[in-house]
């Protein structure tokens, strides 16, 4: 082995010799167990002290340094301790051997070089990255941490739950890969539509009673009744429909508590499909085995959606999910949505307008319709959250996955696995540490962000789809960036009108923004509308003003400042919006 020179590009700490002749040799050990407590104790070996050595080096060949994984303990021993000595070194592949002395300074770097004296003397670099190493540890612990807290079996998963088994159950053949009858979907869909309606009529009428008469309890145990059918009904017709309970699964203002219990299930306990389906999808999509192409691949998922179905994988060392779309979801839409076309056609010729509203039942229809076509091709999807990032990048309390496109097609989504917790588990949250007020507090930010600055927002919040870490106190995690809203600048503005009226009380105003937005008909009688408006507001003052005392005796008692006053607090809050 050719002896190594100094040069400029590596300069190496003046050898001292210690004696002309050859030194006894000594074999250091120099693994990451004590070796600077032998210098720190001046206990220089007399016997051979060998060990294996497990820092990897780099060799100084011309302007090339070749880098290899270091011991951190060992770079600290070695960069705490001045050595001199002399003897001879030599090197092999990634393993590097020291015998006799070394020669050396420490000057608090993480770089140190060894020369040696006699046979095959080489120059050593040992290279380290200790803060990287353990940031990189931090962040798998922290993961660990969030996923053991926020650990929760998907429903298919859990013993015990009651499955409705989709891909066998009658009018069920959603799910798998077949061709679809029109004249059996129709008659399947409008089958459910009046079974519904026939019978929640009949829950309300007296003589469906029998012993006791109608009472408030039998309605109750009706509704509830109902309402698992409805969920089981919308998950036999398949994802058109589940996407539509989805929503209604929000709107306590709508529906009563007991369907709001039911189809908020919908929003994570959707049946799977065969997990073999999913291997082949992928598998065709990305025109490879999985395993030529994954380093893993779990086979079973972690989740099911309306649209598709989640695995867990290891790609390229990373740990990533993949989002398998359903078969055969284009041929299904074809025929749902002509049902509810038909549905929107004959509510656009029946609805009055009577209160005013300005209500498009085809446009709706068309809407809809393209954003579930889209919600199909998974990079629509991709593009949509590599967008939502882009407008939250200066933002660190929301996180989006990170999509590889590499391995995503219109059928696959591939992106980076974050885990969290899901947004309404109040328990878990708090084990986790995290502020719920400020977590409400971002919670409505981001949405005003999306809303009034980027006129580009998330339209299906669900607690499927929003989830909390512990980064930064308390951070919101998005996922599924198939149904994504755009606003235009014009109703960007009529919005912030529509604050400013509500902030000022002014009932006038209000009904002025919501023309500029197209909600009112601007010829239309609006009187009616006014005083429902002015009902509002006034309510809304009036809770605002208990809320408000609430406050002021609660700060008194605390010793705190004076709160602003009304005036004050309005032209803070137009500065705010203004900024926005």
């Amino acid at each position: 082995m050719a002896s190594c020179s100094c040069s400029s590009s590596l300069a190496l700490p003046e050898l001292r010799f210690l004696s002309p002749k050859a030194a006894s040799r000594y074999h250091l050990s120099l693994s990451k167990q004590s070796l600077y407590r032998s210098f720190l104790y001046k206990n220089y070996p007399r016997c051979n002290l060998g060990r294996r050595i497990r820092v990897a080096a780099g060799k100084q060949d011309g302007s090339v340094v070749v880098e290899e994984k270091r011991e951190p303990e060992f770079i600290k021993g070695l960069n705490d301790f001045e050595v001199n000595g002399n003897g001879s070194a030599s090197r092999s592949d990634s393993v590097g051997s020291v015998n006799g002395g070394v020669n050396g300074y420490a000057n608090g770097s993480l770089v140190k070089y060894v020369n040696g004296n006699g046979n095959g003397g080489v120059a050593v670099e040992v290279v380290g990255q200790v803060e990287e190493e353990e940031k990189l540890n931090k962040e798998i612990e922290r993961k660990k941490k969030v996923e053991e807290i926020g650990k929760e079996d998907a429903w298919f998963k859990k013993s015990g739950q009651e499955k409705v088994e989709v891909s066998v159950a009658p009018g069920g053949r959603w799910s798998r890969f077949k061709t679809y009858s029109t004249i059996q979907r129709t008659l399947e869909i409008w089958g459910f539509v009046l079974t519904f309606v026939f019978r929640a009529w009949l829950n309300n009428q007296k003589f469906s009673y029998r012993a006791g008469g109608m009472t408030e309890e039998k309605k109750v145990l009706r509704r509830k009744a109902l309402a698992k059918w409805l969920k089981e009904s919308i998950l036999r017709l398949g994802p058109t429909f589940i996407k539509i309970g989805q929503q209604f699964s929000t709107r306590v203002d709508i529906l009563a508590q007991e369907y709001v219990d039911e189809l908020s299930e919908l929003q994570d306990q959707v049946p799977p499909f065969p997990s073999e389906t999913a291997v082949s999808i992928v598998e065709e999509e990305l025109g490879a085995p999985l395993d030529d192409v994954f380093e893993r691949f779990d086979v079973e998922p972690i989740a099911a959606a309306s649209l598709g179905q989640v695995h867990r994988a290891r790609l390229k060392g990373e740990e990533v999910v993949v989002k398998v779309q359903r078969p055969g979801l284009k041929d299904l839409f074809d025929i749902d949505l002509k049902n509810l076309r038909v549905i929107a056609e004959y509510l656009q010729k029946i609805d009055p307008k009577s209160d005013g509203a300005k209500r498009d039942w085809v446009a709706i229809y068309d809407e809809c319709a393209s954003v579930l076509y889209q919600e199909i091709d998974y990079t629509q999807e991709a593009a949509n959250a590599e967008l939502f990032a882009s407008n939250f990048k200066d933002m660190d309390y929301v996180k989006v996955p990170t999509i590889f496109w590499e391995y995503t097609t219109p059928q696959i989504l591939t992106m980076e696995y974050v885990p969290g917790i899901k947004i309404n588990r109040i328990q878990s949250l708090d084990e986790l540490g995290v502020d719920r007020k400020r977590l409400g507090r971002y919670a409505v930010e981001s949405y005003l962000e999306q809303i009034l600055s980027h006129g580009f927002f998330h339209a299906d919040p669900h607690p499927g789809n929003i989830a909390v870490d512990d980064v930064n106190g308390g951070r919101l995690i998005f996922y599924d960036f198939g149904m994504m809203g755009s606003i235009s600048p014009n109703i960007r503005e009529g919005l912030l009108e529509a604050f400013y009226g509500i902030y000022e009380k002014d009932a006038d105003k209000v009904l002025q923004a919501m023309v500029q937005m197209g909600v009112l008909v601007p010829t239309g009688d609006t009187t009616a509308v006014r005083r429902t408006a002015q009902f509002f507001l006034n309510s809304f003052e009036e809770r605002l003003a208990a809320q408000r005392k609430e406050r002021e005796i609660t700060t008194q008692e605390l010793g705190f400042k004076k709160p602003l006053s009304k005036e004050e607090k309005i032209e803070k809050k137009k500065q705010r919006l203004a900024a926005i």
